[in-house]
């Protein structure tokens, strides 16, 4: 492991969200449960091969366990909320039962279920958990402190809010193995009956600790504003705007339309085009104190290619 390139420790921390949020656009555009199962195994394969001993390296069994939970749940739904009409090959069949709501039609719970429908629900649970764990994957190899080095000026004034939501989840998972820990040398009770004495004493652990990194924050500059005048400030505005809305009708036609356009694409260009203005603009009047900036290795573009390739072959319609 320490001689492994692309260890977390190494690499730049924003190579590995934008893996994950490629690897999430993929999930979430895929209807194949067996890519959605590669991208599972993957993301793990990927967090246990080049993570580090950091405290929110361990993170990621807090989301392995949130995806089972989606899709043991999304199952019990289908089950539950059961809409077919009778299906000529059920996979289960239980006894319904038909609940009259006083208006419209009645509400059918359990009966025969089709395996169809069922793995229909799987795969939608899947998706689900996949999304999740390619996000989980990012928020273990990613350090938090060091992600914030590469935050672009545009976004100085929500970096601090950012930042706490990244840490928390890490964080939460870090002061839960502490706070278990000392009560287990303690001798104290386990199970439910020390879920009371364990919530208060995490939550207090994790706050502190959120904002001992927005102090820091503070400290060096993030959220602080130069004089900027009223000419820049409005173009500023401007150009975010732009870019927001063309970015949003960009991905909303991609979305809408049967076939990719070259409209679709022009419109994507252009907002990525006043999006790097407006971070430009906005980076100006920004005063921040730089030190130990991340740099960009090989391993980081090689990662970052291969997220985009995945993401290029499920657009033109090979990943699908």
């Amino acid at each position: 492991m320490k001689n492994n390139p692309f260890s977390s420790a190494k690499t730049n921390p924003a190579t590995w969200w934008i893996l994950g949020i490629c690897l999430a656009v993929l999930a979430a555009m895929t209807t194949s449960w067996l890519v959605l199962l590669i991208i599972s195994i993957s993301t793990l394969l990927i967090v246990f091969s080049c993570r580090d001993k950091s405290s929110w390296s361990r993170s990621i069994k807090f989301y392995l366990l949130l995806a089972a939970a989606i899709i043991i749940i999304r199952v019990l739904f289908r089950i539950i909320f059961n809409l077919e009409q009778a299906p000529l090959n059920p996979l289960l069949v239980l006894p319904s039962l038909e609940i009259s709501l006083g208006f419209g039609s009645s509400l059918k719970l359990f009966g025969a279920i089709s395996s169809q429908s069922f793995f229909a629900a799987v795969t939608d649970g899947l998706r689900l958990a996949t999304i999740i764990l390619a996000m989980g994957m990012a928020n273990s190899l990613a350090n938090p402190r060091k992600l914030l080095r590469q935050t672009p000026g545009a976004l100085y004034e929500i970096a601090t809010a950012i930042s706490i939501a990244i840490n928390l989840a890490p964080q939460l998972i870090s002061s839960l193995n502490r706070v278990r820990r000392a009560r287990r040398l303690r001798g104290q009770s386990k199970g439910l009956k020390a879920l009371p004495g364990l919530v208060i004493p995490v939550l207090e652990d994790t706050i502190d600790q959120s904002m001992s990194l927005a102090a820091s924050m503070s400290a060096r500059g993030f959220g602080r504003r130069g004089e900027n005048s009223n000419i820049r400030l409005v173009a500023t505005r401007f150009t975010g705007l732009s870019a927001t809305t063309l970015l949003a009708i960009g991905a909303t036609l991609i979305l809408i339309s049967p076939q990719i356009q070259l409209l679709d694409f022009s419109l994507l260009v252009a907002g990525l085009i006043a999006s790097v203005i407006y971070i430009r603009l906005s980076a100006l009047g920004a005063t921040r104190t730089r030190y130990l900036r991340a740099g960009w290795r090989f391993p980081d573009f090689l990662v970052m290619l291969s997220g985009l390739s995945l993401l290029a072959l499920s657009f033109s319609g090979v990943i699908s």
